[in-house]
């Protein structure tokens, strides 16, 4: 039977913070506090894996109060604990928006009044080695002996994020890409096709950018990008299907769309045959709606 976790208990996500700190009212949750290590994501993971997510939900119930007031008074139904104010938790937290109103000097100066030793120079090498600011975070600015009373402690890594697009913003990494695709998302969401799809096409750019040559595999690049909101597997078919669907009303659209079908394949050829063939079947389709049938019935056959 699974044990009920209490707030001031290690969160189960592996993170090493507490659970009111970390993962409560999200479905990292729901994890079994009996269960071993081996079967739940390791610590190192943890934080790449989870708090892109967690952002996002906080920022969108701190930028929608009616939102937050509802789940509010559900979580502390649900929870039985009359002492959790889920809504000042949440209204508290640092949220990237927070960060970005801030001042490069202002940021630096927050981090070191918490005991936080950092360069910019330090810092824009340190990022050579690394595809994620929330990693360099954990490696380079966690281990140090530092001072973050309540809500601060997710200052540092929210920092590194804002600090990495304003310091080196030419070296793209995991968040940069999370934030476009989901951007994306919302924009498409909104039909809003055209700014939708221009952001995906820098976020498939940043993407290929980052990804070493010997990976062949969507897959493995999900493996290698770790951390985003949404798979890159997932992703990549849901941007085909909005190309498709934007070229309903404008046909450059399927020229985008069949240039993407042949560089995914010609990038990605050991990803799964499925995926493979998805990608060869749009590209025929969108030849036949340019009234290229002929290229069409190739792509169909082969």
């Amino acid at each position: 039977m699974s044990k009920k976790i209490g707030r001031n208990d290690p969160c189960p996500c592996g993170s090493g913070k507490k659970y009111k700190h970390c993962c409560i009212g999200s479905k990292a949750a729901d994890v079994n506090l009996t269960t071993s290590k081996s079967e739940t994501t390791s610590k190192s993971e943890a934080p790449v894996i989870n708090r892109l997510a967690i952002m996002r939900f906080e920022q969108k119930l701190q930028d929608n109060p009616e939102q937050l007031e509802e789940i509010g008074k559900e979580l502390e139904k649900y929870s039985g604990d009359r002492d959790m104010d889920f809504k000042e938790f949440i209204l508290r937290s640092w949220s990237i928006d927070k960060v970005k109103k801030m001042s490069t000097s202002e940021i630096i100066e927050k981090l070191q009044s918490m005991n936080i030793d950092f360069e910019i120079e330090r810092f824009k090498k340190q990022a050579q080695n690394y595809i994620s600011a929330i990693q360099l975070a954990e490696d380079h600015y966690y281990t140090q002996d530092f001072h973050a009373p309540g809500p601060d402690e997710d200052f540092i890594w929210l920092a590194m994020i804002d600090l990495w697009n304003r310091i080196i913003p030419e070296k793209y990494n995991v968040e940069m890409i999370d934030d476009l695709m989901q951007e994306g998302y919302e924009d498409i969401e909104k039909q809003n096709y055209g700014e939708g799809l221009e952001k995906w096409e820098k976020t498939w750019n940043m993407i290929i950018s980052i990804v070493p040559p010997h990976v062949k595999s969507v897959t493995d690049a999900d493996k290698f990008i770790s951390g985003l909101t949404q798979s890159i597997f997932n992703w990549c078919q849901d941007f085909q299907m909005e190309l498709a669907n934007a070229g309903r009303g404008d046909a450059s659209f399927h020229m985008k769309r069949i240039k993407y079908c042949q560089d995914f394949c010609r990038i990605f050829p050991h990803s799964d045959e499925s995926i493979i063939k998805n990608m060869l079947r749009a590209e025929a389709e969108s030849y036949t709606e340019l009234g290229d049938t002929e290229t069409a019935k190739k792509l169909s056959q082969g």
